[in-house]
C-alpha cells in the first residue's frame, strides 16, 4: 500500500462547459494548500420489477454527478481569489506598484455576458492516482473567522460525473511562501448610515457567512447522457451569517448593533446607500495582503444574549444580506503582491 503520495487540490478554468482543459500551471491550473476534500462520484442504481420475479433482476446506472467540499485556510493567492470568484464573477484589477488588487462583483443584471459563472475542472491527488472531475460549479460557500483561529473557507462544488484516474501530477502551489489569514489581524466594522467613517469594533469574537446559489440540478440532464448536459443554473442566491459579540451590546459609538435597536418593532436593518453597511477584513501578519468583504444592506435577526451560571454574558446576532438596486448585495476586494496579474474573467 503507497501512502502519503502528493495529495493535493487544483482548480482550471474551462473555456466550455465540461471540457477538460489541458492540465499544467502554464495553462491556468492552480494548485491550493487545501486542508481536507470529500468530492466523489455518484450514481442513481436503477432496478426493474417485474411480476414474475420475487426480486429485481435487471439493472442500470441512472442519473451521475460529483459533488462535494473542499475546506482550507485562507490565504492570499489566486487558488482563494478564483474560487471567491466563482461567487462573484465580475473582476476588476487594478495595480498599485507590485500589488495587485481584484475588485470581485456580482453577476450583471442587465448584460448575459457580463459575470457569467465559471466552470471548473477539479483535479486531486489521492495516493496512487490523480482523479478528475469536469464542469464543477462553485454552489455552496462559508468563510469563518474566530477568536485564535485561521480564517477558514469550505466550498461546495456540483458537476459532471468523474472521468477515469490517472497518472498523479506534481503540484506547486499558488501561494507556497504565503501564511493563512488570522483573525488578530483582522477586523470588523458596521455603518449604520447616520453620520461619521465607520471605525473597526473590538467586541466581535466570531464572524461567520454562507453564500448559498442553490444550484439546479434536476434541470441539468437532458436525454442523451446520464450526467449533466449543461451548467446547473444558479437560482436565488442567499446570503446569511452570524456574529458572536464578547459581550451584550446595549450602547456603542462605533455603529454596532445594539441589543434594543435589534429588539425594536420594526427590526434592524443597515443601509448606508453609499458605503458598505458592515465588512469583514483579513490580513495577513505585516497588514499589506488583505481580503476584503463587504456587504451593502444587512438586515439583523433577533439577538441571542441569555446566561448560563456565571458565564460571561455574550450577544449573537444572525444576519441576511439583502440586495441593494444601485450598489448589490456584497463585494470582496483581494489585494496581494502574489495575486494574478491578469482579471479572472
Amino acid at each position: 500500500m503507497v501512502e502519503f503520495l502528493n495529495r493535493y487540490v487544483s482548480i482550471q478554468k474551462e473555456a466550455s462547459y465540461g471540457t477538460e482543459p489541458t492540465a499544467g500551471t502554464g495553462n491556468g491550473e492552480i494548485f491550493g494548500e487545501v486542508d481536507d476534500e470529500s468530492i466523489q462520484h455518484n450514481f442513481e442504481l436503477m432496478t426493474r420489477e417485474d411480476m414474475s420475479r420475487p426480486i429485481s433482476a435487471k439493472s442500470v446506472t441512472g442519473t451521475e454527478h460529483s459533488e462535494g467540499d473542499i475546506n482550507l485556510a485562507m490565504q492570499v493567492d489566486d487558488f482563494v481569489g478564483n474560487l471567491l470568484y466563482s461567487f462573484l464573477p465580475q473582476d476588476t484589477k487594478t495595480d498599485s506598484g507590485s500589488i495587485r488588487i481584484h475588485t470581485l462583483t456580482e453577476p450583471s443584471l442587465t448584460s448575459a455576458s457580463a459575470g457569467v459563472y465559471p466552470s471548473w475542472t477539479v483535479r486531486i491527488g489521492r495516493e496512487e492516482k490523480e482523479h478528475t472531475f469536469t464542469g464543477m460549479m462553485t454552489n455552496t460557500l462559508n468563510i469563518s473567522a474566530s477568536v485564535g483561529e485561521y480564517a477558514t473557507m469550505s466550498v461546495g462544488f456540483v458537476g459532471k460525473a468523474e472521468s477515469a484516474t490517472s497518472a498523479l501530477a506534481t503540484p506547486t502551489f499558488a501561494g507556497v511562501a504565503l501564511d493563512a489569514l488570522y483573525f488578530a489581524n483582522g477586523e470588523v466594522t458596521f455603518d449604520d448610515g447616520s453620520s461619521g467613517a465607520p471605525a473597526a469594533v473590538a467586541s466581535v469574537k466570531s464572524f461567520s457567512f454562507d453564500i448559498n446559489l442553490n444550484r439546479d440540478t434536476d434541470n441539468a440532464y437532458g436525454i442523451g447522457s446520464s450526467t449533466y448536459g449543461r451548467a446547473p443554473p444558479a437560482q436565488r442566491r442567499e446570503i446569511t451569517g452570524t456574529i458572536e459579540f464578547n459581550k451584550v451590546i446595549y450602547t456603542s459609538s462605533l455603529d454596532e448593533p445594539t441589543y434594543d435597536g435589534l429588539i425594536a418593532a420594526d427590526g434592524l436593518e443597515y443601509n448606508d446607500g453609499t458605503d458598505p453597511s458592515m465588512s469583514l477584513k483579513l490580513l495577513d501578519e505585516a497588514g499589506a495582503d488583505f481580503i476584503d468583504i463587504q456587504f451593502f444592506k444587512v438586515r439583523f435577526e433577533a439577538p441571542e444574549a441569555s446566561v448560563s451560571g456565571r458565564d460571561t454574558n455574550t450577544m449573537t446576532v444572525n444576519f441576511v444580506a439583502l440586495y441593494d438596486d444601485n450598489l448589490g448585495a456584497m463585494k470582496i476586494i483581494a489585494q496581494g503582491t502574489s495575486l494574478s496579474n491578469t482579471q479572472y474573467d
